[in-house]
C-alpha cells in the first residue's frame, strides 16, 4: 500500500463517526440476520408441505397394493435410491404423513426438525401435549427434546402442575402453578457457587427461565429494593403472573432449606400487599428455591400460610445412578 492509500485510508477513518457507523453496522447486521431467518423458516415450511405430499402418493400407492405386505417397503428404498435420499428420511416422511394425514392440522410455525420429534412419540396424547407447548411456548428443537427427556409430560400428570396453558375461562389457584423442583440444568454453575452467581445466571437466561416457570409469567427485576425501618432490604427476582394476576416474589437459597426464610419472605410478602399491590390483584405470593428441603421442616413451618408461600428445590443437572442409589440408601 503507498503512502498515500494509508493516508487516503486514515482520512476516511477519520471522517467516520465511530458511534453512528457502529449503530448503521449492527441495525444492518439484524436486518440480515432477519432476513437468513425468514429466509430459513420459508424453505423449511415448503419443506414440511412437500414433505406431506410425498408421504401421502407413497401411501395411496401402498394401498393400492395393500395385499402385498413389502411393497411399501420395497417402493420406499428403492425412491431413496434413486431420489438420494436417505433410507430414514423416506421412512419418516412416510411415518409424518401417518401421524398427521389431515394437512390442514399442520402449522406454519413447526419445523420438520419438530415433526421429526413429534413422530417419535407413539402415544396421541403425548404428542398432543408436546405439540400444543411448543405452540404455546415457542419452543426450539433443542428445547422440545430436553423437555421430552425430562418426561414433562408424565410430570404434567403426576401432580397437575401448570405445564399446560392455562384456561383463561377457568380460575388459577397458585398451587397449580409453582413446581416442587425446578430444573435449572442450562446454567454452567459448579457445586461451589454463590445465591450472586445463580441469580445473576438465572438472568443471563431469562428465556430459559421463564421456559421453565412456565406461561404467563414475566420477570419484572432483580435485587429489588424495598426499605422496613430504615433498612433496605433486596428481593432476589419479582416476576409477575398474569393469570392470577399478582406479584411473585422469588428467594434464592443454595443451602438447604431453613424455618426462618418463611418468615423473611412473609415480612417481604406484607410490604408488597401494602404498598405495591393494585386494587384488582390477588395477593402476592412468594416462592423459595433452595437447594434441598426436607418435607416436615417445610410442613411446620408454612403452618397456615401454605398458599401464599411455596418452597421448591433447584436441580443443575440430573443426579448420576450412584447418587440416586446412595440417596434411598439414606433414606430407609
Amino acid at each position: 500500500m503507498t503512502n498515500s492509500q494509508e493516508n487516503s485510508k486514515t482520512k476516511n477513518n477519520k471522517d467516520l463517526d465511530t458511534n453512528n457507523y457502529n449503530t448503521i453496522r449492527d441495525d444492518i447486521r439484524s436486518i440480515l440476520n432477519k432476513g437468513v431467518s425468514k429466509a430459513y423458516k420459508a424453505v423449511d415450511k415448503l419443506r414440511v408441505q412437500t414433505y406431506w405430499q410425498i408421504g401421502e402418493r407413497i401411501v395411496r400407492e401402498e394401498l393400492k397394493h395393500k395385499q402385498r405386505a413389502d411393497y411399501g417397503k420395497t417402493v420406499i428404498e428403492k425412491l431413496a435410491i434413486d431420489l438420494k435420499l436417505s433410507r430414514a428420511t423416506m421412512f419418516s416422511i412416510v411415518a409424518f404423513y401417518r401421524t398427521y394425514p389431515i394437512v390442514q392440522t399442520l402449522s406454519g410455525q413447526l419445523s420438520w426438525s419438530h415433526y421429526l420429534e413429534f413422530i417419535r412419540l407413539e402415544n396421541k396424547n403425548e404428542r398432543d401435549f408436546y405439540e400444543s407447548q411448543t405452540l404455546s411456548n415457542i419452543w426450539s428443537v433443542r428445547q422440545l427434546k430436553n423437555q421430552i427427556r425430562n418426561d414433562l409430560y408424565e410430570h404434567s400428570k403426576e401432580d397437575e402442575k401448570l405445564t399446560v396453558q392455562p384456561q383463561p375461562t377457568k380460575p388459577i389457584q397458585p398451587e397449580q402453578i409453582f413446581k416442587d423442583t425446578y430444573n435449572f440444568d442450562f446454567l454452567t454453575l459448579d457445586d461451589n457457587h454463590t445465591e450472586t452467581d445463580l441469580e445473576s445466571e438465572l438472568i443471563r437466561h431469562t428465556e430459559k427461565l421463564l421456559l421453565e416457570f412456565g406461561s404467563d409469567f414475566s420477570i419484572s427485576g432483580r435485587q429489588k429494593k424495598i426499605m422496613i425501618d430504615h433498612q433496605i432490604h433486596k428481593i432476589d427476582l419479582e416476576f409477575y403472573h398474569r393469570g392470577l394476576p399478582c406479584i411473585v416474589l422469588v428467594d434464592l437459597k443454595i443451602y438447604r432449606f431453613k424455618s426462618e426464610y418463611v418468615g423473611q419472605m412473609n415480612k417481604y410478602l406484607n410490604w408488597y400487599k401494602e404498598h405495591k399491590r393494585y386494587s384488582w390483584e390477588k395477593a402476592p405470593i412468594g416462592i423459595i428455591i433452595c437447594r434441598y428441603k426436607g418435607i416436615e421442616e417445610i410442613h411446620y413451618a408454612l403452618g397456615g400460610i401454605k398458599n401464599s408461600i411455596f418452597v421448591a428445590e433447584y436441580r443443575l443437572k440430573l443426579p448420576t445412578e450412584t447418587k440416586i442409589k446412595e440417596a434411598y440408601v439414606k433414606s430407609i
